[in-house]
């Protein structure tokens, strides 16, 4: 539940049981590995480590349908064999068939899970921390989805070349995958390691997701699986260069134009990649749009430049509650002409990111993150973010701290500028209690006037107070309702020189059906400066778990600045002819005027690699149009040829082709 002033990233948790917690599987080396075509009948699967016995996330007991796991590795590739039973096999739902999928979806906000899938987790550095977790996923149609520990391989052609088949049985599915150590980052210079290690399921007709070790639906990775002995196979790595160079060719108006450039990466250690990037093109790269609904202070919006993504976890403090921003926000740093990146794991309990990037017109723009774990439940940091341009230099200094015990936890974040008109600080102090329905937070938080991060995004500055946060949530798995939520946000902030800020209360309540209807409502009493949002709204969605046949509205009455407002937002998706996405985005808001914002998007896949399609955004007067074809996400050569710019403001009359070559 998204109550849009904050980013809240908790939710509701069930009970552990530690009969059902930190289970323990068995190293498993074979001489004999199995074939991957999906088929468990293979007599390399007879010798392998067996987890069984999965439990429901939402209430820690044994699902109906159970799933059974085997895990064996060799010097080359970890195995894993999925055999997920299902009682009604004529139901089984696969949908996406694009690569990745999965995990783009759940970085747009969106459902994580929307079909039926299995998937791996494996920390090599059994530090329990999400950082540090690779996850692999495999649909019932045998797409495979990756995100790896930290944000690497966001291109590609760097996130290794696993392999995954599935089956479709009397009994339900079977699954296969082979996942290459070089994917991985692990340690290295040892003999044996243990591991931390889960598998989970998600059934798309009951909505049930399921895990091996129950780390409950709040994630406590403290509770994830033990992956003993492990014989890594630190002997046999070498370093690995891998260049993909560029070239760019376009017509705009009558003029021509090129372009060439290239990204490399390296892989130090098995812990440690490098990346960088010389004259990097971004025009093929299709922006986040920014939202016009109102706000008092800017938007922010996700950077999708594959240079700021790969490995881009690395750069973040990581806290469950967010009212103060993002110390480093990767959209402020413009076009560069040089960047490089160093990341990952320096000891098993540090972590490191270094980015730098240049430009040639005199920018330079540094950003340096060092995490420490001290255990499974308790981790701290540091921040150096710095800008230097014609203005001046600005530097901003953060340490951040978390330490849980069980429920409860603690957060602390400080900050301080320095530069040009710069020298306030910021700081928040939170803690939480998350039981098995109920999350209960409260934070303080301060951010003074002249705090000033150029390549952060804090929308809020000149102010101290609180705030407080009520979540509940439930599940039932019989009746006609599937799930509940109800948010309750309240905040009381006062300016530095102790007259009024910001005050008030938001609220969100929502239900889904059996039937896969969402229906929410939204209540917001919120003064500001002197001026007032009090609005409700509601919001139904059909098909709330099926982005391939989805249709909802949302609408807002009441005050927004003091001024009477009214919004409405229909959104659609649906495919068509089977392979024919086609999604649409409204939003109409009328507050002293209309203003407007309609996206349509279409999305042809010709294979899991290759594709056409285009987007129109229309805002207010402008118009934007522009088409593609993509040959991508394959092991060769790629190509774009895009006919109009992404990101212009109104449609452009140009064709760029693009092709990207792969070495190493």
């Amino acid at each position: 539940m998204a109550l849009g002033l904050f980013a809240i990233s908790f939710t509701a948790c069930a009970q552990t049981d530690n009969a059902i917690s930190k289970r323990h599987i068995s190293a498993v080396k074979t001489d004999h590995p199995p074939v991957i075509d999906g088929d468990l009948s293979d007599t390399a699967w007879k010798s392998a480590a067996v987890a069984e016995k999965f439990v429901d996330a939402q209430n820690g007991t044994p699902v109906a349908d159970q799933t059974t796991a085997y895990l064996l590795y060799d010097d080359k590739y970890i195995y894993v064999g999925f055999d997920c039973r299902d009682s009604h096999p004529e139901a089984i739902v696969g949908r996406e068939t694009v690569r990745d999928t999965k995990f783009q979806q759940n970085q747009n906000g969106n459902n994580l899970n929307n079909e039926d899938n299995v998937e791996i987790d494996i920390d090599p550095f059994l530090s329990h921390q999400g950082n540090d977790l690779s996850q692999f996923s495999v649909n019932a149609l045998g797409t495979r989805s990756a995100s790896l520990a930290g944000g690497r391989g966001a291109k590609a052609e760097w996130k290794g070349d696993w392999d995954a088949a599935v089956k479709r049985t009397d009994t339900g599915w079977t699954c296969e995958m082979r996942i290459p150590w070089a994917s991985l980052n692990y340690p290295s210079g040892k003999e044996t390691v243990t591991m931390g290690i889960d598998f989970q399921r998600f059934q798309d007709r009951t909505k049930v997701w399921s895990y091996w070790s129950d780390v409950t639906t709040q994630n406590f990775l403290d509770q994830e699986g033990i992956w003993d002995q492990v014989r890594v196979p630190s002997s046999g790595f070498k370093p690995r260069v891998s260049i993909l160079p560029y070239l760019l060719s376009g017509i705009q108006d009558g003029d021509t134009s090129s372009k060439v450039g290239v990204d490399a990466r390296y892989t130090v250690t098995p812990q440690l990649t490098a990346v960088a990037s010389y004259n990097p093109d971004f025009s093929t790269v299709e922006g986040a749009i920014q939202s016009i609904q109102f706000s008092h202070t800017a938007h922010s919006i996700q950077d999708r430049r594959p240079f700021f993504l790969e490995g881009g976890n690395y750069f973040y403090d990581q806290t469950n509650i967010n009212d103060i921003g993002l110390y480093f926000y990767s959209i402020q740093v413009p076009r560069f002409d040089l960047g490089a990146k160093l990341y990952g794991k320096v000891t098993p309990a540090d972590t490191v990111g270094l980015l730098d990037t240049d430009s040639f017109s005199g920018r330079n723009d540094f950003v340096g993150r060092w995490e420490h774990t001290f255990s499974p439940t308790s981790s701290g940091g540091a921040m150096v973010v710095q800008t230097d341009s014609p203005a001046g230099h600005n530097a901003v200094g953060v340490i951040d701290d978390h330490q849980r015990w069980g429920k409860l936890a603690f957060e602390t974040v400080d900050a301080n500028s320095t530069g040009p008109g710069a020298g306030g600080g910021s700081n928040v102090f939170s803690t939480y209690y998350a039981d098995k329905y109920l999350t209960s937070m409260v934070q303080f938080s301060g951010v003074s006037n002249n705090f000033l991060t150029p390549d952060g995004y804090i929308p809020y500055t000149g102010y101290r107070g609180f705030t407080g946060v009520e979540d509940w949530s439930a599940a039932w798995r019989q009746g006609p309702l599937r799930s509940t939520e109800a948010t309750l946000v309240w905040l009381n902030w006062d300016q530095t020189d102790g007259s009024h800020y910001f005050s008030g209360v938001q609220g969100a309540y929502y239900v889904e059906t059996r039937s896969d209807w969402h229906a929410e409502l939204d209540y917001v009493d919120m003064s500001f400066l002197g001026t007032r949002d009090h609005t409700i709204g509601a919001n139904i969605v059909t098909g709330a778990t099926n982005r391939f046949h989805q249709f909802g509205l949302q609408f807002t009455t009441g005050e927004l600045g003091s001024v009477n407002a009214t919004s409405f937002g229909p959104v659609m998706t649906v495919r068509m002819l089977k392979k024919l996405d086609v999604s649409y985005n409204g939003y109409i808001l009328n507050r002293e005027g209309v203003i407007q914002q309609h996206v349509l998007t279409l999305n042809y896949e010709l294979s899991p690699t290759r594709s056409f399609g285009g987007r129109v955004v229309s805002q207010n007067a402008d118009t934007n149009a522009y088409f593609f074809y993509h040959n991508s996400g394959g092991k060769g050569t790629e190509f774009y040829l895009i006919l109009g710019d992404p990101n212009a403001p109104r449609t452009v009359r140009s064709i760029q082709a693009k092709w990207v070559f792969a070495f190493g």
